[in-house]
C-alpha cells in the first residue's frame, strides 16, 4: 500500500504548529504498520536540512498564471522516522509563503509530478491535510489519475479563501468549483471546501469534532455541506510520539515518570526560581501553553476568572505568542502579581517541557478544540488538565478521573473547575495522586489511531477495486 502524505509543515524541517508534530509522528506510525508512506511539502527557503542528505529526484515545467514555471523535486529521509520526504522547489511561489498562490502552485506541482511519473513510485492514496491541499482532488480528477484521496481537517476555521483568479491560474475550470459569497460580485473560491467536496473521504482529528462541525455553532459556514457528506466524514483522535516526548524530557532532566512526586517537586522549585515566582510546593501551579488566539483559546474567560479570584492563592505560568492586545492585557495583570503570574510571550519547546514537568495543572479553556495535543503531553508529565468539554478535549480527558471538564463556556464554570482542582489537591491528596497516576498511564501513542487510519486506507482501496471491477465488466 503506497500513501503520499501531502502537508505544508513537518517537524525537523519546518514547523509552526501542531500539524508539524502530527506529520512526523503519524507517518512514522503508519510506516511501522507496513505502509509505504512518503511525505511531500514545499521546499521553503527556511527549510532546515542540517546533516540530511538530499538528492535531486527530477525536474519538470508547468504552466501557472499563464507562464512556464520550473519545478525541482528533492528527496531526503526524515532523520527520526526514516520516512522518505519529497521537497517541491520553485523560487517564485514556494520560497516564502506570502499568498494563496503558494498553495495553488503547490497543488498543481504535486499533481503534475504524479502525472509525469517524476517519482517513479505510484501512490494508491493521497492523504491531504487542511486547505493547503484543497485543490488536489479536483486537479487529480481533471488529470484522469486513478488515485484515491483522503483529506484530514485539522481546524475547520482555517479555510483558505481566494479569488477565482487562482483557479484559472492553476488551469482549473471555474465551473467545476463551488463559489462562495454569492451575495457580492467578487465571488471567491474556498480551498478547504473544494477539498471536502472532491475527496473520497474526510477525516477529522477527533470523533467529537466530526460531530461538532455538522452544527451551526462549530461548522464555520460549511456545516450544511458537511451534513450532506455525513457518511464520508470520520473522526479519529490524534496521537503523540510518546517515546520522543519522554526522551526530550529525560534529556532536559524533567523526568515525569520515575519517582514522579519527587521529580514534580524538584521541577516546580526550579521553575519557580527561574521565573521569580514564590517558591513553595504548597501553592498550586497552573500553566497555559499555546497560541494566544482570541477566537479559539478562551482567553476572555481565563482573563475574567483571573481578575475575579485571589491570584495570591495560586501561581500561573503563561507560555505562548499570538494576539498582541491579549499579550498586553495579560502582561498588565502580571505586573500586579509578579510573584504569582509569569508571562512568557514566545514559544520554546525546551521551556514548554520544563513547564509541563513543573506544573500541577494545565488550563485549556478553548471555545473549540479539534483535537489538541497539549492535554496529552501534560498528562504524560503528570500535569492535570482543566478544559472546556469540547472536541478532542472531551475525547481525551475523563472528568474526575484524568482531569477536570466544565461544560458551560463562561468564566464561572472555569472558576468552579479550578476550585475543584485546588480542593482535590489540598484536601484529598490520595485521590489527587491517583488522578495524576491515571493521567500518566493514559496511552496517547499513535498505535490505536494508526490502525483506524490503516482500516480506512484499506476501505478506500477496496472501493477502488470494486469500482474498477465494475467498470471492466461493463
Amino acid at each position: 500500500m503506497n500513501v503520499l502524505f501531502v502537508v505544508w509543515e513537518l517537524d525537523a524541517f519546518f514547523k509552526l504548529g501542531g500539524l508539524g508534530d502530527v506529520a512526523r509522528s503519524f507517518s512514522g506510525a503508519m510506516k511501522n504498520l507496513g505502509v509505504d508512506i512518503r511525505i511531500i511539502l514545499p521546499y521553503y527557503s527556511v527549510i532546515k536540512m542540517e546533516n540530511n542528505v538530499k538528492t535531486l529526484k527530477g525536474k519538470f515545467s508547468l504552466l501557472y498564471a499563464g507562464k512556464k514555471e520550473h519545478v525541482e523535486i528533492w528527496e531526503t529521509v526524515h532523520p527520526h522516522t526514516h520516512v522518505p520526504v519529497y521537497l517541491v522547489k520553485n523560487t517564485k511561489y514556494l520560497n516564502i509563503v506570502t499568498k494563496i498562490d503558494t498553495w495553488g502552485f503547490f497543488n498543481k506541482a504535486v499533481v503534475t509530478m504524479l502525472k509525469q511519473d517524476t517519482l517513479q513510485w505510484h501512490p494508491d492514496i493521497l492523504h491531504l491535510n487542511d486547505h493547503h491541499c484543497g485543490l488536489i482532488p479536483l486537479l487529480l480528477k481533471q488529470a484522469h489519475l486513478p488515485i484515491k484521496t483522503m483529506i484530514t481537517i485539522h481546524n475547520l476555521f482555517h479555510q483558505g479563501h481566494a479569488s477565482f483568479a487562482v483557479i484559472r491560474d492553476a488551469g482549473l475550470d471555474p465551473t467545476a468549483c463551488t463559489p462562495v459569497s454569492w451575495e457580492i460580485p467578487s465571488k471567491q473560491i474556498n480551498f478547504l471546501l473544494e477539498g471536502i467536496i472532491h475527496s473520497d473521504i474526510i477525516t477529522t482529528v477527533s470523533p467529537s469534532y466530526a460531530k461538532e462541525i455538522m452544527t451551526e455553532e462549530f461548522g464555520c459556514g460549511l456545516n450544511e455541506y458537511l451534513k450532506g457528506l455525513e457518511g464520508r466524514v470520520v473522526g479519529i483522535l490524534n496521537g503523540i510520539d510518546v517515546e520522543k516526548k519522554l526522551s526530550e524530557a529525560k534529556s532536559r532532566q524533567a523526568g515525569p515518570r520515575a519517582s514522579w512526586k519527587e521529580e514534580k517537586v524538584k521541577n516546580k522549585r526550579y521553575l519557580q526560581k527561574q521565573l521569580g515566582l514564590k517558591v513553595s510546593n504548597d501553592i498550586p501551579l497552573f500553566c497555559f501553553i499555546g497560541r494566544l488566539d482570541a477566537k479559539q483559546k478562551g482567553l476572555e474567560i481565563l482573563h475574567t476568572m483571573l481578575r475575579r479570584i485571589n491570584q495570591e492563592k495560586i501561581e500561573l505560568v503563561i507560555l505562548g505568542t499570538g494576539d498582541k492586545p491579549w499579550e498586553e492585557r495579560l502582561q498588565w495583570l502580571a505586573t500586579f502579581y509578579p510573584k504569582h503570574i509569569s508571562c512568557n510571550f514566545m514559544f520554546n519547546e525546551a521551556i514548554a517541557h520544563q513547564i509541563y514537568a513543573a506544573s500541577d495543572f494545565i488550563l485549556i479553556p478553548s471555545r473549540f478544540e479539534p483535537c489538541g495535543l497539549i492535554q496529552m503531553i501534560a498528562m504524560l508529565f503528570g500535569t492535570i488538565p482543566i478544559a472546556y468539554k469540547t472536541g478532542g478535549l472531551k475525547d481525551s480527558i475523563q472528568d474526575g478521573v484524568t482531569g477536570f471538564l466544565f461544560d458551560k463556556y463562561n468564566s464561572l464554570a472555569l472558576e468552579r473547575a479550578v476550585t475543584r482542582a485546588i480542593t482535590l489537591r489540598r484536601d484529598h491528596k490520595n485521590e489527587f495522586e491517583q488522578m495524576t497516576k491515571n493521567a500518566m498511564l493514559k496511552d496517547f501513542s499513535w498505535k490505536k489511531s494508526a490502525l483506524k487510519y490503516l482500516s480506512l486506507y484499506k476501505q478506500l482501496l477496496l472501493e477502488n477495486t470494486i469500482i474498477r471491477t465494475g467498470s471492466s465488466k461493463s
